[in-house]
């Protein structure tokens, strides 16, 4: 499962786009509903509001964690695959959408109060900021999706343009097996790392040889 984090944490953000943008809508039609029972009730009602709102938000932080932990071997699986650019592009553009959208509701609905009622209470601040968090993270996830799908297909064109070249060169200096390794988790200066790793090992008093060998054997 450890290979699948990135996964895993993509099918939260899913979820979350789905309640966001597809389940509150048709579950709440009316314009501002959703947002009076899940943004004004609680400030009536301050544990209410930890209740509803906490697991949205804590959703969001795991699937992001997930999605982060896993992230540069979630690349690199997926490197050059132009489906998983499209999905990661549209689930970002939309959790964009939806995190704005909701900002702006809670953001209008507070200042209705407010007209209305007075000042916001403490309780009722409190959910505020709590909604503005959630949109926040939301809203985060989504631009880091984005900025993901557009490393996916470079990392196609830096791949294609680029690893003959360094094939060629590269083999010659190193195992094959510790090169290709070095490859897969560093595609973008698969070299440059190893030798920085070479040169780390030979501070601690090893040779060249000694290093490289140390290595070799870590990729088996």
């Amino acid at each position: 499962m450890k290979v699948l984090r990135a996964e895993i944490g993509i099918a939260i953000l899913i979820g979350v786009a789905i309640l966001i943008g597809i389940i509150m809508p048709i579950a709440f039609p009316f314009p501002g509903m959703s947002v009076f029972l899940i943004f004004t009730l609680p400030w009536m009602f301050a544990g209410i509001a930890s209740r509803i709102n906490f697991p949205f938000a804590l959703c969001v932080f795991a699937g992001m964690a997930l999605y982060i932990l896993d992230r540069r071997s979630f690349l690199n699986r997926r490197s050059g695959n132009k489906d998983t650019a499209v999905f990661l592009a549209i689930l970002g553009l939309a959790l964009i959408v939806e995190s704005v959208t909701d900002g702006i509701l809670n953001l209008s609905w507070a200042a209705w109060e407010q007209s209305m009622w007075g000042p916001l209470s403490r309780e009722g601040s409190m959910v505020l900021a709590f909604r503005l968090v959630f949109n926040s993270l939301v809203f985060l996830s989504g631009v880091l999706l984005l900025l993901d799908q557009g490393k996916i297909l470079e990392d196609k064109s830096l791949g294609q343009s680029s690893r003959p070249r360094l094939d060629a060169e590269a083999r010659t200096r190193y195992p094959r097996d510790l090169f290709d390794r070095y490859v897969r988790e560093y595609p973008h200066n698969p070299e440059g790392v190893l030798e920085w790793h070479i040169h780390k090992k030979m501070k601690e008093g090893k040779t060249r040889e000694q290093a490289i060998e140390e290595l070799a054997k870590g990729s088996k």
